[in-house]
């Protein structure tokens, strides 16, 4: 039997259960599984379930990323939301049925578009929310409180939901992973497909879950 004494105050009690129990208090980072697109540039990108990903890149990058989420294998039967910060998301840029599964939420403000996204995430019955920042101020994005991400990440742990934000750079401590999303087109490029011009997207992990660290280049070209 133990014979220490019991700490009479708060801060000591912390410190007697701290030491008493170091398993309990440790950092865990939950376990995320990834999420399977069919398309080896979404599944490249590390989207888990119950994670936040950040996505940070240009509006042409962002956009074509956006039309490739929308016409992923499994939004036949898997319905999408899609918070559209600036309301610039522009529904002809993808085929018919790829609108089908979408619930499109047009906002014009940040603050709204998170508390949008906040719904969704309680909700849970959405299994991808994509809230679309890319075209926010980078000064009004990052001078969001940091207690917000937080609350949504903890939402879409509980949920199981995957959030993926589309940021102009980056502002998102929490996020599970951050990926740097860059993009070289021409003029000629606006008449390719989807998928052709996807494979000139280029990307660099920035930050990822710790199981998959270390072995990855810095830049991978994703067909």
């Amino acid at each position: 039997m133990n014979n220490q004494p019991i700490p009479t105050n708060i801060v000591a009690m912390r410190e007697f259960m701290r030491e008493r129990f170091p398993e309990a208090h440790a950092h865990m980072e939950p376990e995320s599984e990834p999420v399977r697109t069919g398309l080896s540039l979404l599944d490249g990108l590390g989207l888990g379930k119950g994670a936040v990903t950040e996505v940070v890149g240009t509006q042409a990058g962002i956009g074509l990323l956006i039309a490739c989420l929308l016409e992923r294998e499994t939004a036949v039967w898997e319905p999408t939301a899609l918070v559209d910060g600036c309301d610039a998301f522009d529904p002809w840029s993808v085929p018919p049925n790829a609108l089908e599964r979408l619930l499109w939420l047009r906002c014009r403000e940040t603050e709204q578009a998170v508390k949008a996204t906040d719904l969704l995430l309680r909700d849970g019955n959405i299994p991808l929310v994509l809230l679309d920042l890319q075209l926010h101020p980078l000064r009004t994005v990052q001078g969001m409180p940091s207690s917000v991400w937080h609350r949504l990440r903890l939402l879409a742990e509980k949920s199981g939901c995957t959030l993926c934000v589309l940021t102009p750079g980056r502002a998102i401590p929490c996020a599970r992973s951050r990926v740097m999303l860059e993009s070289r087109f021409t003029l000629a490029d606006q008449h390719e497909e989807h998928r052709e011009l996807a494979a000139k997207l280029r990307l660099r992990t920035d930050r990822q879950p710790q199981a998959v660290l270390g072995s990855a280049p810095a830049w991978k070209a994703i067909a």
